[in-house]
């Protein structure tokens, strides 16, 4: 009998394990940690399922994760890929960059906004409201629709309901070509010195066996008992132990539970989206000293691209080449999830030739990692749904941890937030870090 059992050995589990001050066992599905958080390589470039950057407006996290490991302060260079040009992020921020009648498109519509006085009641409208008719048709509505797979009228606002409304007089001076940097408590992120986000995920792990033990390779067969008296029976024995944390998705923690008709049918309605990590490693790219590409043009199968060079020189092929990450996002069950592996790989190769970011005859190699659980949908009925769900399993004595056990759009500082306050509560408020 142990004091703790968590499922799931991602950064939620890991880190909650590591916060803890009582025995803990953490049992993880898959042969190696780390869920979403965990990395691959691709000719000896480690890449992640993301990528993760070390950043938080949590001080308090953001100097744990920055200390942990050894890591690289870098300054952020995101671009917006449009027509052609390379837009700053954020996108009000550098309109000049348009072609002049888009320019002048965003700006007018801005500037005279007819949606301004009406209330916002899904993205859609949030993105009319506050950035006119301009902004919203050229980037944000054919950006999102590609990341969500989803119309953006049956989305809520709480993705997007704490992004201000620009001044009219930064709107104007970015049209006129006086580019400002936005977001400027996001300038600078930090990122491990090698071996991507694993690093981070190994020293977890490293930390939570302290209390107890961490676990891969566990196929769990059932889930028995109750509060005081959890009985997990599993490939590799039967797990006994107080408390029950899960921080796996829903939807596989439900496969073990016999809910109630209504909550089953809070957990069917839950939407989320699929993601494939598309790497590959060219001789040479054309994306010069940028990070982070933003792609809304819906004739390109990925919504972002990352080059893994700028990350430091232990991301740098040993030819001098360059590796580069596109994401892909589908919906399980629709068109796209149906396309093979080789299809979306071929596709990705096409829309880096036709963006002019890499030519086909300089690849070397290409990969994929696909994960089944990638993004949360904040559907119109996303709030009621998951408060009903974690609300029954509150009541049952299982608490919960982590993006899909949460089911909110937690970034790895987020989750982690979430983790420290969950094991002060149950530390009795005397610390968890």
């Amino acid at each position: 009998m142990t004091k703790t059992i968590i499922l799931g050995g991602g950064i939620a589990g890991l880190s909650l394990a590591s916060f803890l001050e009582t025995e803990t066992v953490v049992l993880e599905r898959d042969k190696v940690l780390g869920g979403l958080s965990r990395s691959y390589s691709i000719d000896g470039v480690a890449y992640d399922l993301g990528p993760h950057i070390i950043f938080s407006k949590n001080k308090k996290v953001l100097d744990l994760h920055a200390s942990m490991i050894p890591t690289e302060k870098v300054r952020r260079s995101n671009q917006i890929l449009y027509a052609g040009a390379y837009v700053q992020y954020p996108f009000e921020n550098d309109l000049s960059k348009l072609p002049k009648e888009d320019c002048e498109y965003c700006l007018t519509e801005f500037l005279n906004n007819p949606y301004e006085e009406f209330d916002a009641d899904n993205m859609q409208q949030f993105f009319l409201k506050t950035f006119g008719e301009g902004i919203t048709r050229t980037y944000l509505e054919p950006y999102n629709r590609k990341i969500w797979k989803f119309d953006l009228s049956c989305m809520d606002t709480q993705m997007v309901d704490r992004i201000p409304k620009p001044p009219r007089e930064d709107v104007i001076a970015s049209a006129g070509g006086q580019t400002t940097e936005g977001y400027t408590h996001q300038l600078y992120f930090h990122y491990p010195k090698e071996g991507g986000f694993q690093t981070m995920v190994d020293e977890y792990a490293r930390r939570a066996v302290k209390n107890g033990e961490v676990l891969s390779g566990i196929d769990i067969k059932a889930i028995e008992g109750g509060p005081g008296a959890w009985r997990i029976v599993t490939s590799n024995g039967i797990f006994e132990g107080e408390q029950l944390i899960n921080c796996i998705p829903l939807h596989e923690l439900f496969v073990y539970l016999d809910a109630p008709e209504d909550v089953k049918s809070a957990l069917n309605a839950l939407k989320y989206n699929s993601i494939h990590i598309v790497a590959a490693h060219y001789k040479k790219d054309n994306i010069g000293d940028h990070f982070a590409l933003y792609v809304p043009d819906p004739s390109v199968s990925f919504h972002r691209l990352s080059k893994l060079g700028f990350l430091g020189d232990s991301y740098k092929p040993a030819d001098g080449g360059s590796v580069l990450m596109a994401e892909i996002t589908f919906r399980p069950n629709s068109y796209l999830a149906s396309l093979d592996i080789e299809t979306i790989e071929q596709q990705v190769i096409d829309g880096l030739a036709k963006l002019g970011l890499a030519d086909a005859e300089d690849l070397v190699s290409i990969e994929t990692q696909t994960s089944k659980y990638a993004y949360v949908i904040y559907d119109l009925d996303h709030r009621t749904n998951v408060d009903k769900i974690l609300t029954y399993l509150k009541s049952i004595g299982i608490r919960c941890a982590g993006r899909f056990a949460e089911f909110e759009y937690l970034n790895t500082d987020g989750v982690v937030e979430h983790t420290m306050a969950l094991a002060d509560e149950l530390n009795g408020g005397i610390g968890s870090a």
